[in-house]
């Protein structure tokens, strides 16, 4: 008799824990969908590329330079804001961003004069990010691919 109480109490218990331990909704935090490395070529040889990673990002500006090359510089410059103006890179620029919804804030080291705020949107399966900045009335738009290896 005791050991079928036993059992019975094991299945109440199992049967009251188990579905409290899984969730039928989604609300597993998906990483944002601007994370990552992102670069723009400018024409007359110059190339950027910003990461966005955990709030921060950082942008840096390249010459004649391969993506791999200035993912190599961003990686740097993200991890030991040290990168220096060479042969390659013109620099870098660090700070924090913030998205909700569509809205992009950035906030730049150094500049106390507010934010720059950017509208963004995505387009081929969130391989482009289009940026449209807050107040530009002549609706230029900066176009941003994400870095895949070359």
């Amino acid at each position: 008799m005791k050991l079928v109480k036993y059992l019975l109490f094991i299945a109440l218990f199992a049967g009251i824990s188990v579905p409290l331990l899984t969730s039928c909704s989604n609300d597993d935090d998906e990483a944002s969908p601007i994370e990552g490395y992102w670069y723009a070529t400018e024409g007359h040889g110059s190339n950027e590329m910003w990461l966005f990673k955990d709030g921060k990002f950082v942008w840096v500006l390249g010459y004649n330079i391969t993506k791999t090359k200035l993912k190599e510089y961003a990686d740097k410059a993200f991890s030991h804001k040290n990168v220096s103006h060479n042969d390659d890179i013109e620099g870098a620029e660090y700070g924090t961003y913030l998205m909700k919804g569509n809205k992009l804030k950035m906030k730049f080291e150094g500049d106390d004069s507010g934010e720059d705020i950017a509208y963004v949107s995505f387009q081929k399966n969130k391989s482009i990010m289009v940026w449209r900045y807050e107040g530009d009335d002549e609706g230029d738009c900066v176009y941003l691919q994400r870095y895949t290896e070359e």
